[in-house]
């Protein structure tokens, strides 16, 4: 038996055609037109059709409509919804030229229809374009399964990237009398591109680091990571923070001065036994301070985002004697939608301080917080991490 003319490729699958006609002429005349080109089974009756059917699973079925017993209706009937095959093309046989019989046949589940007595040419060109969808379906199903395959393997790694960032997080803070440190951290995806931390240098003094990568995904998380190994090893080594900053920023140049990614951040060094927060902002949000009970304005960016050009890594003062509260943010705890539109840094701000000042401010209940103040649920887009440090006590000397 030969292959179809159509094109198929060398140890594919001849298709196979299964033939049912009550009539002995017409299953010996389509199986001399069809044999040359396909592996053609038949069939005299609806019964045999499904016998025949589950044995060889054929990639067309011509099937007479009108035949004792289980006729053609029945058999489609069968096939569509009972087995629940939908992918066979069924091309219905009739000798009755009747609108309302092709309709039904159609509704029913059939693909296409031939009246008898039909033209060889015509049988051919029905049957090839039959077939054609079959192969492109099957193709486009392989396609969608190496897909499926691939999108697997990727989000298993992302999965992978996920968990190890888990560990890069803090998983315990320095312990100083009067400090208490919160945090959220929610990525919106399994591998984010912020970082928190916070440790401790030497007695009394902490270092604070809190980091945003652009973009998503494990390339901005392996970003975090550096950023974070760096910060780490300047720390155990009780580097100053100009010259770890000055060092990191270097780094992001050689890695990521030639693509789209850049690290917002904001750093401090923070001295309880002095009263002193030495800190810098790099294209970062504004960071929140009060400084003995008051509010002072917010310390915005001095300098721009991490890994474009070399920048001026001093640092800035400000001093405490008997509190200090410091409250860090990302982006994506003010930047979601509202009314058809997007909250703001702002309103953030000002409901930010609010709370600071009222000694209410609770990052675990920070959505209902801001429903309660904007009358909208926040539904955060993007990576949403924050970072709440408080002391009260008081300064040596």
């Amino acid at each position: 038996m030969s292959k179809s003319t159509l094109d198929i490729k060398a140890g594919e699958e001849v298709p196979k055609i299964l033939v049912v006609d009550d009539s002995a002429t017409m299953r010996n005349f389509l199986t001399r037109v069809l044999e040359g080109e396909y592996d053609v089974e038949t069939a005299a009756d609806g019964v045999e059709c499904i016998t025949q059917y589950m044995k060889v699973r054929p990639s067309v079925i011509l099937l007479d409509l009108l035949m004792p017993g289980m006729d053609g209706f029945d058999v489609i009937e069968k096939i569509r919804n009972t087995i629940g095959d939908q992918e066979v093309i069924i091309i219905v046989l009739t000798g009755q030229d009747e609108q309302e019989i092709k309709a039904r046949a159609l509704n029913s589940g059939a693909n296409d229809y031939l009246t008898k007595p039909f033209h060889v040419v015509e049988l051919k060109a029905r049957v090839g374009v039959a077939i054609r969808q079959i192969m492109l379906t099957r193709q486009l199903q392989a396609a969608n399964t190496s897909l499926q395959r691939a999108y697997n393997i990727i989000d298993d790694e992302v999965k992978l990237v996920a968990r190890l960032q888990d560990k890069l997080l803090p998983t315990g803070v320095p312990v100083i009398d009067g400090l208490e440190i919160n945090s959220m951290y929610r990525p919106s995806g399994r591998a984010s591109g912020d970082y928190y931390d916070v440790f401790g240098l030497e007695d009394g003094v902490v270092r604070v680091i809190m980091a945003d990568v652009s973009g998503h995904g494990p390339q901005a998380a392996f970003i975090m990571a550096i950023v974070r190994t760096l910060f780490k090893a300047d720390g155990a080594n009780h580097n100053d923070l100009a010259d770890s900053l000055t060092q990191i920023n270097e780094h992001l140049l050689d890695l990521i001065g030639k693509d789209s990614y850049f690290v917002t951040l904001f750093a401090a060094d923070i001295d309880f036994n002095k009263g002193v927060m030495k800190y810098m902002s790099a294209g970062h949000c504004p960071a929140l301070v009060m400084l003995d009970g008051k509010l002072s304005d917010p310390l915005a960016a001095e300098v721009p985002p991490f890994g474009f050009f070399t920048v001026d890594c001093s640092l800035s003062e400000c001093h405490f004697s008997s509190s200090l509260r410091l409250f860090l943010f990302t982006d994506g705890c003010y930047e979601w939608r509202m009314d058809g539109g997007f909250f703001s840094l702002e309103p953030f701000i000002e409901i930010a301080e609010d709370l600071m000042l009222n000694n209410s401010l609770q990052l675990d209940s920070i959505e209902d917080i801001l429903e309660e103040r904007t009358g909208v649920r926040p539904v955060f887009d993007d990576d949403v991490t924050a970072l709440s440090i408080e002391w009260s006590g008081s300064v040596a000397g």
